[in-house]
Parts: C-alpha cells; structure tokens; sequence
C-alpha cells in the first residue's frame, strides 16, 4: 500500500469513528455495502466514484465543503453544478434504520425528506408554516444567501431539491393523503411579523402555493391548530403495515425562527425506531386535539388564509 492509500485510509476511519452510526447502518443509509465502505477503510480501493463518495458523504452527515475535501483526498475535482443529480439520486437508495441518524445541515435535511417522500404512502406533516417544498423558486436561495456565498452549490442544489420533493407530494396525493398541522399563531407571524419587504413577498407566494393546492386535492388536508409544535416532523406510513415501516424525519424548531437568514443548521434526526415513533404519534394525537374547528371547512379555511395575505399584502 503506497503513501496515498494510507492517507485515505486513516482519513475513512478517522470519518467513521467521528460517525455515531455503525459501519451497517452507514451501509444502508449510503446504499453502499458493507464490504465496500470495509475496502475503503483499508485503503484497497483506487478508483472511488463521485457518486460513491457523496452516498458515504450524506450517510456521515457531512457539509459540503467537508465532501469538497473528500473530493480532493480522492483525486477529484470539487462539487459541482454536474454533481446535483448525484445528490438527487442518493434518495433512491437510502434506507433509514431504527437507528437515530443525525441531521445537521438543511440540505441533508431536505435530502432525508424526499427519500421518505418517494415512498407512498399517508403522509403527515407537523411545522409552523406551510410544508417547505412549496416554496416558490428561488425563495430559499433568497432566505439563505448566506449559505450560497458559503458554497457556491448550496442555492442550486436546494432549489433543485425543493423542486423534486414538490413533484413527489403531488404523486403521492394522487392516491394518499397528506395531512399538515400548522399552529395558526406561528404562520400569522410567519408571514405578518417579517420585517423584509422581499422576503414577506416569498412568504405571501408560499402560502399561496398552499392555498392552490387545498383547492386543487381532496388528499391534502391543511389543519390551523391552536397549539405551537414543540418540533417540526414527517411522519411517513406506507400504505400496507406488512409492507415496511413508519419512517419519522423531525428537527428542533431554533429560536427566533421567523428570521430571515439562518445557519443552515438543524438539530434533527430520521429514523424507523418504532418506540420514537410512537412518541411523535403521541405528540401528533396532543396536536390533532387544538384543531381549530371552524377552519376544518375548505371555504373558511381559504378564506382565512387569503386574509392573512392580504393582510400582509397592505
């Protein structure tokens, strides 16, 4: 083994140690196997693909100019606009255990939803503002440009996954339904309390994007609750309880959340772990209990929420 080999040895395993994942559940996460990530530890492997290593990259939960140094350990060029469908891809091939896999960065956050939006299934959404892949294009890039400047892939690889995750909760809807339960205290501040002109313009767009789509489908049922989530959550079932797992995607609301920019740092984790899920199902019954009841009609629930924008728009 040459001087190169050693070095990409030490630094996999020095990656894996600093990981709280097992090598398996790595493995299952990245879609890669076992025995290769264990190859990649001993340094006998030569060629590495980009696509390898940004499957390994997002199961270690690592930021993307942390895969950029692992792009230059491995003699490749830096991320770049032609690595967006690799990230895209590498949620066809995860598979979430019942270990709690951390999540620190929105993107690896976005990426965690849309491999559980992929699958069909009852869909259920906790959050204080409408569900974030209706953002209008070019909204997150605006609410996070400094995490653009940060990395220059960062504004067109969420934008890009926003849009796909869309896409998929219009699939699913076809067929399932897609709850969401948002305090109605936190999204009147969330579009009213916004003291930059051109971000409250996105929010006016998002919830608007909101309100096309209760009137366009039935399957999508939006509930005004009188009690503010403690965290944002996914919850995702599959349509037959034989057929696999609830899968939970969930992440700390950080104060001051209806700022504009953001750290583009989470506190969240995705799992199958069936013993958290039927905590998150039990926080889900407590929220199902505030519904406010006088919007669980279409027309009045439109109505207010049209109120709230015109509000804003004034």
């Amino acid at each position: 083994m040459n001087q190169q080999q050693h070095a990409r040895s030490a630094y996999i395993q020095d990656l894996l140690k600093q990981s709280p994942l097992s090598r398996n559940q790595i493995a299952s996460i990245s879609g890669l196997s076992n025995p290769y990530i264990l190859d990649l530890e001993k340094g006998t492997i030569t060629n590495v693909g980009r696509d390898k290593l940004i499957a390994l990259a997002i199961a270690l939960d690592l930021g993307l100019k942390q895969i950029d140094e692992m792009m230059t350990r491995f003699d490749r060029a830096t991320l770049s606009e032609a690595d967006i469908p690799l990230f895209v891809e590498t949620t066809r091939r995860i598979r979430i255990s019942s270990a709690l896999h951390p999540v620190h960065d929105s993107f690896t956050f976005d990426l965690m939803l849309l491999s559980v939006e992929r699958h069909a299934g009852r869909h259920i959404i906790v959050s204080p503002r409408p569900a974030s892949c209706l953002r209008a294009e070019g909204h997150r890039r605006y609410a996070e440009n400094r995490l653009c400047e940060e990395h220059p892939l960062y504004g067109d690889l969420v934008e890009t996954i926003v849009k796909e995750r869309k896409h998929r909760l219009l699939i699913n809807l076809n067929q399932h339904p897609v709850e969401q339960y948002v305090c109605r205290e936190c999204l009147a501040d969330y579009i009213l309390r916004c003291g930059d002109p051109q971000e409250r313009n996105w929010r006016i767009r998002h919830i608007r994007s909101a309100i096309n789509l209760i009137e366009a489908h039935d399957n999508f049922q939006f509930h005004l609750t009188t009690e503010c989530p403690s965290f944002i959550f996914v919850l995702k079932s599959p349509p037959d309880s034989t057929t696999g797992s609830d899968t939970l995607v969930i992440a700390n609301i950080p104060p001051h959340r209806y700022q504009v920019k953001t750290s583009g740092l989470l506190a969240g984790f995705a799992t199958e772990n069936q013993a958290v899920i039927e905590n998150f199902k039990k926080e889900l019954q407590a929220v199902k209990c505030t519904v406010i009841e006088k919007f669980e009609t279409r027309q009045r629930l439109v109505a207010h929420l049209e109120e709230l924008v015109a509000t804003a728009t004034h």
